[in-house]
């Protein structure tokens, strides 16, 4: 993939870029929540950080003042305040993990449907214009990629519900059931750090495979697709965005 292609990616609207930030600053304030909670071992911290990142995933409905946001966040405090109260705060937190890699399971299988655009051919035509796609091997390639990072994903949501579900203070625990007790601190590790060094190990594998499996064309260096990857975020989800509203108008 060339690297002069990468240095302008297409620039997403204002609106966009803006929520996009918001999005950002509530996962970092969820992550040193996160953290404090797990460090001073915090039950009503672990569920002051999923609250917090509930909000940030609703920020964009909230500024439009959606009634739908409004509820479904109003229902969140509620479910992470009546959990907290019952020393279930660390469920809630575990459960993060779980949600974020089966949402981008999803985000990515979705897009693997008959007359869709697979989610990896949206970034190389936003990051390297659609003509690109023209090469059937990229084409391929794009499209076998999105499926691998849908498997990927799914796998190891599997693989952390089942974490929750048998550490300690899971889900079956809290539930008075017995089950096979994991030990807790290294799962731990692996639910909050691990799985998500996991995303991010693929992701470089990947980048090493492409360069010799696709090695007719031009690949920029590491750190600067992973630059224009973050930067090209915004312009996908509003990309997305547009797709589901195309079909939404089109229903019958």
């Amino acid at each position: 993939m060339n690297s002069a292609s990468l240095d302008t990616p297409a620039p997403p609207t204002v609106p966009v870029a803006r929520r996009s930030r918001m999005v950002v600053a509530g996962v970092l304030a969820y992550v040193v929540l996160a953290a404090t909670a797990l460090w001073t071992d915090h039950p009503a911290l672990a569920a002051l950080a999923v609250f917090v990142l509930v909000a940030a995933v609703l920020s964009s409905a909230l500024r439009r003042h959606s009634a739908g946001a409004w509820c479904t966040l109003a229902a969140s405090a509620v479910l992470i305040a009546w959990l907290g109260v019952r020393g279930a705060g660390w469920l809630l937190l575990d459960a993060v993990p779980i949600i974020v890699n089966l949402a981008l399971c999803v985000l990515f299988a979705r897009t693997l449907g008959a007359g869709r655009t697979p989610l990896i051919a949206r970034f190389i035509a936003i990051l390297e214009g659609p003509a690109r796609l023209h090469d059937a091997r990229i084409a391929r390639y794009a499209h076998q990629l999105t499926f691998a990072w849908a498997l990927v994903l799914g796998a190891q949501a599997a693989l952390l519900a089942f974490i929750v579900l048998a550490m300690r203070h899971g889900l079956l625990a809290l539930l008075g059931i017995a089950a096979p007790r994991l030990v807790a601190p290294a799962w731990i590790a692996y639910l909050h750090v691990g799985s998500y060094l996991v995303v991010g190990a693929f992701l470089v594998l990947e980048y090493a495979w492409r360069r010799w499996h696709l090695r007719h064309v031009e690949h920029a260096p590491l750190p600067a697709f992973l630059l224009a990857l973050v930067q090209c975020w915004p312009a996908l989800l509003q990309s997305l965005g547009d797709d589901a509203r195309d079909s939404a108008r089109s229903a019958p």
